[in-house]
């Protein structure tokens, strides 16, 4: 029994992300945009991660209007994802070197 109500936790989860995936990105704004916003701003964003920064856990999204580095500490899939296409939910953090996205959620998209 238990491990029918774990498989079925399992298959809940999974199809939450894909469906969540799938529906396109309506809130999304670019990567310009979001750097120009408050810090703790709430984003969506979607692109390419071309690379690391140098810090761990620390990645580079880019899409047609710019990069900015996003921090996916907190989410659980973060390996392999240099040159994947992601959607990226999280909050600005603003400091003197400018703009970074702490990321709590990441879906990759290819």
């Amino acid at each position: 029994m238990n491990k029918a109500l774990l498989l079925i936790a399992g298959l809940l989860c999974v199809s939450s992300n894909l469906a969540w995936a799938a529906r396109g990105c309506q809130e999304c704004v670019s990567v310009n945009e979001a750097k120009q916003m408050h810090d703790d701003a709430r984003v969506t964003l979607e692109g390419k991660i071309t690379g690391r920064t140098g810090d761990d856990d620390n990645y580079w999204l880019r899409d047609s209007t710019g990069r900015i580095a996003i921090d996916v500490e907190d989410c659980d899939d973060d390996k392999r994802l240099i040159g994947k296409q992601v959607r990226v939910v999280g909050n600005i953090d603003r400091d003197d070197d400018g703009a970074k996205l702490d990321a709590d959620r990441l879906i990759r998209l290819n």
